[in-house]
């Protein structure tokens, strides 16, 4: 397991399909059972790895995506079949390009896609720098097992927004707002108004 800082916030990743580190992320979360933890994509091949995981998206939310990413907006889509993860219990799946050196390289290196869910223990405040990822699985109930390891990775000096993504349910015919993020902005306004006519986007929330 990795705490990797994006531009939202610190981030848990392991790689997706490793069923036991997927298990281990869970564990040291204390997320419940049943879900679904978030996926990065690896910048520089997202397009091949979002066509191992996903059904072939609709071209105005690849041209979506293509706009978006990387940056704070996560797009859910439909999951295929024969993808299978520990991280998603269903036909869904939320994809996300983080905006941040250390994440984009990390997932880069190892071009593979990875968990992204908050670093922090369920419930709790999200960490917002390694430090704080520190502080919420150093010791006591929450500290790492001997079984398990958790590598911080330094924020490098760009230092994560603190607010969560843009969550986008774009399984239907129009894309809903689920969370909004900082990326409900006027740019992803563009988008919405580019690519389905949407000119107010409270009329997808």
């Amino acid at each position: 397991m990795v705490a990797l800082p994006t531009d939202t916030q610190y981030a848990l990743s392991a790689v997706a399909t490793d069923d036991q580190a997927v298990a281990s992320v869970f564990r040291l979360k204390r997320r419940p059972g049943g879900e679904n933890l978030p996926v990065f994509l690896p910048p520089a091949r997202w397009r091949e790895h979002l066509a191992e995981i996903a059904e072939p998206l609709e071209e105005r939310v690849m041209a979506l995506a293509e706009s978006a990413w990387p940056g704070a907006v996560t797009l859910i889509v439909n999951k295929r079949s024969d993808w299978s993860t520990r991280a998603v219990d269903g036909g869904t799946v939320a994809l996300r390009i983080p905006d941040h050196p250390v994440a984009t390289a990390a997932l880069d290196l190892l071009d593979a896609p990875l968990t992204g869910t908050s670093a922090n223990i369920h419930g709790q405040p999200a960490s917002l720098t390694s430090d704080d990822v520190r502080r919420q699985f150093a010791s006591g109930v929450n500290a790492v097992s001997d079984s398990e390891s958790l590598h911080i990775l330094s924020e490098a000096g760009v230092m994560p927004a603190g607010t969560a993504s843009t969550i986008l349910d774009c399984t239907g015919l129009v894309p809903r707002v689920l969370r909004r993020g900082p990326m409900l902005s006027a740019k992803l306004g563009e988008l919405l108004m580019q690519h389905w006519g949407l000119s107010d986007t409270d009329s997808v929330s």
